[in-house]
């Protein structure tokens, strides 16, 4: 894809990826990401009517099943998704990423980004890796996203827009050199 063609930003990153090849001609993903909600939320009302000490109990029980509800996800993308990847940069159209193991191109993929830990925040999709690039002495490969839910590209695009804020800020607030 040249620059010319691109209509979503990039922004360069270090994520953990899992990555499974995908038999021929196949793109039907195994993913299927849980919705980004965090679950049904209590009105203000209902809070106010139950005491403190039960809200901070239901609100520490909540803490602890996500963080089981990781672990498991983690276990399963490990079993599902053998090939460890560290993600360079990111954009809705497609990433970079490395890998200890070779690739071929017009290989089709599917790939689980973890665009946050806390809550763990996982984004999907398939693709085809369109490009090998020589990188610090590494293979980066590129792989360009073909069938993807409409809701997985909202979050890597969500993901890449605060990243861009993050360093606005930063490039902001910075004293100048």
């Amino acid at each position: 894809m040249s620059v010319a063609e691109r209509t979503f930003a990039r922004i360069d990153t270090a994520l953990k990826g899992y990555l499974r090849v995908l038999p021929d001609g196949n793109l039907r993903p195994l993913f299927n990401a849980s919705p980004a909600a965090s679950g049904p939320q209590l009105s203000e009302a209902a809070q106010d009517a139950l005491p403190d000490g039960l809200v901070q109990y239901l609100r520490s029980m909540n803490e602890k099943l996500n963080s089981i509800l990781a672990l498991l996800t983690q276990q399963s993308l490990q079993e599902d998704f053998p090939a460890t990847v560290l993600i360079h940069d990111i954009s809705g159209a497609g990433l970079r990423f490395s890998a200890d193991r070779d690739f071929r191109l017009g290989q089709a993929v599917e790939v689980v980004v973890a665009l946050g830990s806390q809550p763990q925040s996982l984004a999907g999709t398939t693709g085809v890796l369109i490009r090998e690039e020589e990188h610090r002495g590494h293979k980066v490969w590129a792989l360009e996203f073909r069938e993807m839910r409409e809701s997985e590209r909202e979050k890597i695009v969500q993901f890449v827009v605060d990243r861009q804020r993050e360093q606005l800020r930063e490039r902001h607030l910075s004293p100048s050199s």
